[in-house]
């Protein structure tokens, strides 16, 4: 009997998938459906075998990739694989996780429970299973061999360049004068910050991006940052 956790926002629904789990494969399985009790979730619990992780958790701060680098973060040896309704507007997040996450599986909510329940096997078993057909073709061909967690230590160089993403966070509709209101920064400062790092966004598929790509990049995006401002004592 292996141990897994479900985290997505629709708890009803999450229940009765976790219940599926038990009945037929026989699983102790565990369910969480707030980003925020990830952490004292898994705190309570006796290693996890497999975290199968929702994408989007609408109203909530944060994505399924903030659950899936706690989880990682916690226990390396827990499998992680993606449960999602593979809509378009969580491609990115999607492709995000696929290449910076070690990502056993991808799983289609719309896919029969039987095929749910052979990957979950398969992963267990063997450590991973082919992502679901009906969410492959969002994924990349092939995982890049350098968009790795560590190559964010190229977009945070020093303090200045944490200021930077900490308000594109937080300004909802940025421009360089607005960013420079919220960091101290000033237009100049910020324009070179973007330019001291624009070759090592195109390896993040970001070319030449807009503020707005850049601030939506930053919130898909935010434990890896994140964690290189911890490691710089910026955070």
């Amino acid at each position: 009997m292996a141990r897994l956790l479900l985290v997505d926002d629709i708890a009803p629904l999450t229940e009765l998938f976790a219940e599926t789990i038990r009945a037929a494969l026989g699983h102790d399985v565990h369910t969480v459906a707030l980003l925020s009790a990830v952490d004292t979730t898994l705190a309570g619990l006796p290693p996890i075998d497999l975290a199968l992780v929702d994408l989007s958790f609408a109203g909530q701060d944060g994505t399924g990739i903030d659950a899936l680098v706690s989880i990682h973060r916690y226990s390396s040896a827990t499998k992680l694989a993606i449960i999602t309704q593979g809509d378009t507007y969580v491609a990115d997040i999607l492709r995000d996780a696929w290449e910076l996450l070690p990502i056993a599986t991808v799983i289609a909510k719309s896919t029969p429970l039987v095929a749910q329940m052979n990957s979950i096997t398969l992963v267990l078993r063997d450590g991973s299973a082919p992502p679901d057909p009906a969410v492959r073709l969002m994924l990349p061909p092939r995982k890049s061999a350098t968009r790795t967690a560590e190559s964010f230590t190229r977009l945070i160089q020093h303090a200045g360049h944490a200021k930077f993403w900490t308000a594109l966070w937080a300004v909802e509709s940025p421009s360089y004068k607005a960013l420079a209101e919220y960091s101290g920064l000033k237009l100049n400062t910020l324009k070179n910050y973007r330019a001291q790092i624009i070759d090592d966004l195109a390896q993040h598929g970001l070319t030449d991006p807009s503020l707005n790509d850049l601030r939506s990049f930053a919130i898909r995006c935010r434990p890896f940052l994140r964690e290189r401002m911890r490691q710089l004592g910026t955070s």
